[in-house]
């Protein structure tokens, strides 16, 4: 295959796996855009601030990889800069989205860069043995739902001295945050100036999945399904349950000045993150790990066959319940119960509102008048019959 080539290998798949719609990437801004989260987040990695997740890949792997293998690899950057560093050679880029392999084979071909693309559904493709020496997970494997088949695939395509290293988001699957770190993060989204202020909303499953059904769909089993199939090599926790939601699509914070004031918040945000992450170790959203592949997991069949059957089940059940695989939380529960309870007041309210206009308009019409003067001389001659009214008609005369 030539650089830039784009091959179709795949079709599109019947449960929520795929999602047509990539205008949804590389939109907004995400807190990993800010540089104060990137040198946390590298020295987190490697001590180093300055240094790069690949680039503390490459020092503890210490080779050049001959051919890689990229999950997901949306518009290409991840392996441009990959060769740019000299951690390969070339690579293979797979995703669904032939809008985004286009752009990555654009700018290989423009840079004249060893990169090929094939369009491929990650959860249905079947990975070539034996013909990468690494893999790589930025970002990716949160969007996949066959988490076990492809991690098992990897598994199995890579030789025993192969790689798969991963930079991925790991937290509760659809972002449905752990109430105590979602009070943590609107106690300090509270403590910022109103300029900096996030408009912060606990995310909707519902809206998620229209938006993007792949959108962390197994996230919370992305670490326990690598360790089924990968001997961990490295790992570190990067955090983000506090940081992360105050920080990512916050327009306030990313149209302030990017003056001294803006920083000094922006480090007050990640020390609470950094301060929530060490009293809870397994708050983590976001992970960096990478491992060597444990092929006697391979040989273990009735281990194999189990985790199948469990992933089937979990797809049958989404494929029933709008895209939702597991019971929501108490916290998506108590918002969804407000939101059905204002529906309900707004409801009310409407119908409220039209009762009070069909009134209003009927007593502006002639028929209204006339009836209403028809009754109102009723009454009258009713109440004249009364004997207490006749004898103060007679005196009243007298």
């Amino acid at each position: 295959m030539n650089p830039g080539e784009a091959v179709a290998t795949s079709s599109r798949a019947d449960s929520y796996d795929v999602n047509e719609n990539s205008d949804v990437y590389y939109a907004g801004k995400y807190w990993n855009d800010l540089d104060a989260v990137n040198r946390r987040i590298n020295r987190r990695i490697s001590g180093d601030p300055s240094m790069r997740w690949f680039q503390h890949f490459a020092r503890t792997a210490d080779r050049v990889f001959r051919r890689a293998l990229i999950l997901n690899c949306g518009n290409g950057w991840v392996e441009r800069d990959l060769v740019a560093h000299g951690l390969i050679e070339e690579a293979v880029g797979i995703d669904f989205s032939q809008t985004l392999l286009d752009q990555a084979a654009a700018t290989a071909l423009e840079q004249g860069l060893p990169l090929t693309y094939r369009q491929a559904n990650i959860n249905t493709v079947v990975l070539p043995e034996g013909e990468y020496d690494l893999v790589v997970n930025h970002a990716a494997a949160h969007h996949i739902a066959a988490i076990d088949r492809v991690f098992r695939q990897v598994c199995r395509a890579l030789p025993e001295d192969g790689w798969f290293v991963s930079f991925d988001y790991v937290g509760p699957h659809r972002n449905q945050y752990r109430l105590d770190a979602w009070e943590e993060a609107w106690r300090v989204n509270c403590e910022l100036p109103p300029f900096l202020r996030q408009d912060l909303a606990y995310p909707s499953v519902t809206a998620m999945v229209q938006i993007d059904p792949t959108e962390a769909v197994h996230s919370e089993l992305i670490m326990d399904t690598f360790r089924r199939y990968f001997v961990v090599q490295e790992y570190a926790p990067l955090g983000g349950a506090v940081a992360y939601p105050v920080m990512t699509h916050n327009a306030r914070l990313f149209a302030a000045p990017a003056d001294a004031q803006r920083e000094q918040w922006i480090e007050r945000i990640l020390t609470a993150d950094d301060r929530f992450l060490d009293q809870h170790p397994d708050s983590t959203l976001f992970a960096y790990f990478a491992g060597t592949p444990n092929k006697s997991v391979l040989h273990d069949t009735a281990r194999l066959a189990a985790w199948e059957a469990e992933e089937e089940e979990r797809e049958a059940r989404a494929a029933t319940s709008g895209g939702e695989y597991y019971q929501r939380g108490p916290l998506a529960e108590a918002l969804i119960e407000r939101d059905r309870e204002h529906l309900e007041a707004e409801g009310l309210r409407a119908q409220l509102a039209l009762a009070r206009a069909e009134v209003e308009a009927l007593r502006s019409s002639p028929l209204y008048s006339g009836v209403r003067r028809i009754l109102d001389s009723r009454l009258v001659r009713r109440v004249r019959a009364t004997p207490l009214v006749r004898d103060l008609e007679q005196r009243a005369r007298h």
